[in-house]
């Protein structure tokens, strides 16, 4: 089953994505601007890593295409979910050449809109990095609240930085 926005389509990943993921993971300006941090990726161990994923009921993780051209452009994912207490955190990376152009928003949209209505959670929250402004301004275009800060959570570039937390609750 594919998740349906106004300009997005989120799937599943497929071995073909490959090339992209190996992009996204790889790109130390997208690194710079997202929570975590990774290695220096090979194509084999890009390729081992999307063999790895099993289905997990904990985490969703989906590929954004262009709904027009079904041109892949970024990558998605719901983590934590806890059916318990109806939270999970939203995750999103995105091409370069797609940002600035409403995938973003579509995409988030689209995946809080899963979450809250299928999944019967009631909330879900991101944590941006506090450098980041594009990602805080785009959550709250999202309807997403500040909830605070948390003071110098990620190491980047020799330094601590704080971590913005946002969330948006099931109306109703």
């Amino acid at each position: 089953m594919n998740i349906i926005g106004e300009k997005v389509l989120l799937r599943a990943i497929e071995m073909s994505d490959k090339d992209i993921l190996l992009d996204i993971i790889n790109d130390s300006e997208t690194e710079y601007s997202l929570g975590g941090w990774s290695f220096p990726t090979s194509s084999l161990t890009q390729e081992e890593w999307i063999k790895a994923q099993k289905p997990n009921a904990n985490i969703l993780r989906c590929m954004v295409s262009d709904k027009k051209d079904n041109k892949t452009i970024g990558t998605t994912i719901l983590s934590s979910i806890d059916y318990k207490n109806g939270t999970a955190e939203i995750h999103i990376k995105l091409i370069s050449d797609a940002r600035g152009r409403g995938y973003g928003a579509d995409t988030i949209s689209t995946l809080v809109k899963y979450a809250l209505d299928e999944l019967r959670l009631g909330c879900v929250y991101a944590h941006v990095n506090a450098y980041n402004i594009a990602s805080q301004k785009l959550f709250e275009r999202c309807g997403f609240v500040k909830e605070g800060v948390l003071r110098k959570r990620i190491y980047k570039k020799g330094k601590y930085h704080d971590v913005t937390s946002f969330s948006i609750i099931k109306e109703g």
